[in-house]
Order: C-alpha cells, then sequence, then structure tokens
C-alpha cells in the first residue's frame, strides 16, 4: 500500500510543470481531512485535493486525522508550520468545537486563518425501514409517542448531524437519545443494522442507500427544500425555525503567508467556476457555495454566534 502511494506522488510530481526553486508551492501539500475516511468531509476533500493538484502544479495530498468531533486533526494543523504546506478541510465545527469542548486544543480564531468556503450540502433525516414512519410528520408524532425509545447515529459528538438533532429535539419537541460514532461510516453501519433507527446524515454519506430502498428518507434540514431532493420537505415546514446545514472550506495556520492562501483562495475559485469540476461534486451530493476568505471568516463567527445559545440552553457539551 505505502509503495503503490509513493509511486503514485512520484508519477503525479512527473506530470506536473516544472516550478523555479524556492516559488510556491515547490513540495508536496498536505490537505488534512479532521474524520476517517469514507465520510462526506473526506469525500470532497480528495476531489478538492486532486482539483487544486491541477490548479497550483503540486501534489495536494490528503491526511485523515480523525478523533474529537475533528479536534485532533485541526490541532494538529494549528500547530503546524504556518508555511502554506498544511492546510486544513473541515466545515461548521472549527465553528463550535470551542463552545462543546472545554479544551479543543486550539483558539480558531487565534490560530486559523480562513482560506476559502467551497460547499454544502444538505443533511438528511433517515430512518431504518424498521421505524414504522413513512413521512416526516409521522415520524414526529411516533417520537414524541415514544420518548427515548429511539436513537439517532452520528459521527461524533458535536458534530453537525449531532447538533441538527439536538436543534430538532428542542424544536419538535422530541427525546431521540444521541448515539456519537467514530465517523461516518460506522454510524452509517449502525444504521443499516438497526443498532440505531434514526440519523441526520449528510447526503452524500447515504444517497446511495436511500436509492437501493436500504433506508428510508424522510426529511432535509436545510430552510427550505433542497434542489438536489426536491421530493422531501424541509423540516422546518413542520417545525417552525428549523435550520441546520453542512458547508465545508479550506483554512491555514495562522501567519500563513498571505501569498500562499491568495494562491489557494484563486485556484479554488477557478475550480468550483469550472463546470465540469461542479457536476462532479453535485454528483456526490455536494452544491458548489464559493466563499472568498473574508465572506468564510464571516460566516464562521456567524456560525458561532448562532449554535452558541442553543447548545448552551440544551446543556450540549462534547466532553
Amino acid at each position: 500500500m505505502m509503495r503503490r502511494k509513493v509511486l503514485q506522488l512520484l508519477a503525479l510530481a512527473a506530470a506536473m510543470p516544472a516550478r523555479a526553486q524556492g516559488q510556491y508551492p515547490d513540495r508536496p501539500i498536505r490537505l488534512v481531512v479532521p474524520y476517517p475516511p469514507g465520510g462526506g468531509t473526506d469525500i470532497l476533500g480528495r476531489l478538492v485535493a486532486q482539483r487544486l493538484s491541477e490548479r497550483l502544479a503540486s501534489p495536494v495530498l490528503v491526511e485523515n486525522r480523525g478523533g474529537a468531533g475533528g479536534n485532533i486533526g485541526a490541532q494538529m494543523v494549528a500547530q503546524s508550520a504556518p508555511d502554506g504546506y498544511t492546510l486544513l478541510f473541515t466545515g461548521n465545527n472549527l465553528a463550535i468545537n470551542e463552545v462543546l469542548y472545554s479544551n479543543p486544543g486550539y483558539d480558531s480564531r487565534r490560530d486559523f486563518v480562513s482560506v476559502a468556503r467551497v460547499a454544502n450540502t444538505p443533511i438528511l433525516l433517515v430512518v431504518n425501514p424498521t421505524v414504522p414512519a413513512r413521512t416526516l410528520a409521522e415520524f414526529i408524532a411516533y417520537a414524541r409517542q415514544n420518548p427515548g425509545r429511539l436513537n439517532h447515529g452520528t459521527p461524533g459528538s458535536g458534530t453537525a448531524q449531532h447538533l441538527a438533532g439536538a436543534l430538532f429535539d428542542d424544536l419538535a419537541g422530541t427525546r431521540i437519545v444521541h448515539v456519537p460514532y467514530r465517523g461516518t461510516a460506522p454510524s452509517v453501519t449502525g444504521l443499516l443494522t438497526g443498532e440505531v433507527q434514526a440519523m441526520f446524515a449528510s447526503a452524500s454519506a447515504v444517497e446511495a442507500l436511500i436509492r437501493e430502498g436500504k433506508i428510508r428518507a424522510l426529511a432535509v434540514t436545510s430552510a427550505r427544500r433542497s434542489p438536489f431532493w426536491p421530493d422531501l420537505p424541509a423540516i422546518s415546514e413542520a417545525v417552525p425555525g428549523y435550520a441546520a446545514e453542512l458547508w465545508y472550506g479550506v483554512s491555514a495556520p495562522a501567519r500563513t503567508p498571505a501569498a500562499a492562501t491568495a494562491l489557494i483562495e484563486a485556484a479554488l475559485r477557478e475550480a468550483l467556476a469550472d463546470p465540469a469540476f461542479a457536476r462532479q461534486i453535485e454528483a456526490r451530493g455536494f452544491a458548489p457555495d464559493f466563499l472568498s476568505a473574508a465572506g468564510l471568516a464571516r460566516a464562521t463567527e456567524e456560525e458561532r454566534e448562532r449554535w452558541t445559545p442553543v447548545l448552551r440552553r440544551a446543556g450540549i457539551t462534547a466532553d
């Protein structure tokens, strides 16, 4: 396996145009995905890494560092040399983990600089077929009638999927037991085996299973119906005020040279403007959603301000 990776890297490097010595980037860039392989963040991260490799004419290699709701990978990047050769591919969790964890191991305002947002994806409320609810209204009624008897699995405590479920309980008046797993793939397995009965799952992680009839989709968590899933109601149609979305972006260690982050931001802007790349990520359930470095910084702060009172009111922590 290692030999194959080395050969792939050498082949990619050989195909790249030569760069002047010292011109950034002149060696491989690490794109750290702070979750295990197989989940939505990993799937999109690998597509972004491939396109960045082409745009930057330098290998961009994905490195999975999962654990602690994304904190382990984020902490590693925060402590990396701010030279433009280590980047973090993440999303909502970077904005809210400091509320969820007493010591996440980093300060997102102090230790990171935003580079760009690249995409969003709806979170779907899905259930195991054994659940006797075929519509969102039926699911809410069943959950209310059976407090504490339904479980919902997530990729881990403090993830956007966990928060989507917590907000659902808060606004819908239900009590569904949260079961955290170590990553998306194990949580999907738990749903398939009936270990948990429901999930608030990234669309990319469960789309194939829905189409195969192995699980049932009931709703989307976005404020409005998703163009990807037009037949599914938004939870807000039955639960006013409900909205929870997943978005993804690139950050770098603080004090990374502005020239490096600007180059990556421009490469991402160009990639997302390419219809072929847009179709490629849309085929996996992601919507292109570019925001500049400044825009991502604002969105991150807004996300933190939005979720902080929700988490504190519900008494949710991930410690």
